[in-house]
């Protein structure tokens, strides 16, 4: 097997895992108010004023991790992915897709943040591939 074909692997299953955990219905913790937020900050304000609560930093760091294998994957699995604009539009789009969908199951919460996080996750994780090529001394392009 080809490292294309077990990164295209690794990242098949984990979009799987990751679409399972955050379109799965749940029942949201006692007192929270399951609500859209449209407002850019406020939910990762939230997060960030209750980094004592295991709860919220969960929420932070699965985020954070949800989609950074597209960012460390899909470059590998997809060369026409490479380059840092590629891939934070399909985060992009896949991120939207996730909390679009959220919107018609019950108490789950579409949230701008939840897209600004899973970006900013997938650019770490290019980040990391970036400079694990580097360090390779890969001829592959780190746009």
């Amino acid at each position: 097997m080809t490292t294309r074909w077990v990164a295209g692997i690794l990242l098949a299953v984990s979009l799987g895992v990751g679409l399972v955990l955050t379109l799965a219905p749940v029942v949201p913790p006692e007192g929270l108010i399951v609500v859209p937020n449209l407002v850019p900050l406020r939910t990762i304000a939230i997060y960030l004023s209750r980094l004592d609560s295991p709860f919220w930093v969960s929420q932070l760091i699965g985020n954070l991790l949800l989609l950074l294998p597209v960012g460390l994957l899909g470059p590998i699995a997809f060369p026409a992915m490479n380059g840092w604009l590629r891939v934070i539009g399909v985060t992009l789009l896949l991120s939207a897709a996730i909390e679009v969908a959220q919107l018609w199951i019950p108490n789950r919460m579409a949230d701008v943040d939840d897209v600004l996080l899973n970006v900013a996750g997938a650019m770490l994780g290019y980040a990391i591939l970036s400079l694990a090529r580097l360090g390779s001394g890969s001829r592959q392009a780190v746009a």
